[in-house]
């Protein structure tokens, strides 16, 4: 159990590295990049940074942190699908009734 633990806290460590990694390359980097995209990204990062907008880029990057793992999850531990056995007409438990 505890090795379960430290391995998702390993995981969880790992995902916020990258991203504030990527965050900063693309904050820091952004005017070493030469024509359309290097414009292209002065802008986003523009637009990113100021007040609203950085928080709501930070929801939208969360909430698809988020959709990213429940992916994978699903993925490695398969169909959550259950059939339920069905119980013959008079094995059927007797319908409550309220008086």
């Amino acid at each position: 159990m505890k090795d379960e633990r430290v391995k998702q806290a390993l995981i969880g460590a790992a995902v916020l590295t990258a991203l504030t990694c990527g965050l900063l390359a693309l904050l820091l980097g952004w005017r070493q990049v030469p024509g359309l995209l290097g414009e292209w990204l002065g802008t986003a990062v523009g637009i990113m940074s100021t007040p609203f907008f950085l928080e709501a880029s930070f929801v939208i990057l969360g909430v698809l942190v988020v959709m990213v793992f429940n992916v994978v999850r699903r993925h490695r531990e398969g169909d959550e699908f259950v059939a339920l056995d069905e119980l013959p007409e008079h094995q059927a438990p007797p319908p409550d009734s309220h008086d």
